[in-house]
């Protein structure tokens, strides 16, 4: 009968850790997507901010370029295709640095999920060893 109300509590002990570990992962996926939904909301209005510099920039540009009487000119239009082009460089840059942002904290809360199982399973397994060993008396050694 010990072996059985052991056995039961291995159970309910497995259990609760199981729900914990889902609790805990469910809070690392919780942070993680936080964490990503800023980077992507601090990039929306920086691309915003840098798209609305460029149009300035652009029109200051054509402007100073009409009152020096080469608005329709080839090297008008190369300063203005080198101002896009150098926006649209700094845009990928900012881009590459939020997805390497973004696969971090995904590593980080991949590892953290998989720490936290691996300490589910060796801590049951410790608690449900002990358990069996004490209901029978002997080691598990010996069985």
């Amino acid at each position: 009968m010990g072996a059985l109300s052991s056995l039961a509590s291995i159970g309910l002990n497995l259990a609760l850790a199981q729900q914990a570990a889902q609790r805990q992962s469910q809070n690392i996926n919780a942070e993680r997507n936080r964490q990503i939904q800023a980077i992507r909301q601090r990039d929306a209005e920086q691309q915003r901010q840098q798209q609305e510099a460029l149009r300035r920039r652009l029109a200051a540009q054509r402007a100073r370029a009409g009152a020096a009487g080469v608005s329709g000119g080839g090297s008008a239009n190369a300063v203005l295709r080198g101002l896009t082009e150098q926006a649209a460089a700094a845009e990928q840059a900012r881009a590459a640095q939020s997805s390497g942002r973004i696969a971090d904290i995904r590593r980080s809360a991949s590892s953290s999920r998989n720490r936290n199982l691996l300490d589910l399973v060796g801590g049951a397994t410790g608690s449900s060893l002990s358990l069996l060993g004490q209901s029978t008396g002997r080691s598990l050694l010996d069985l």
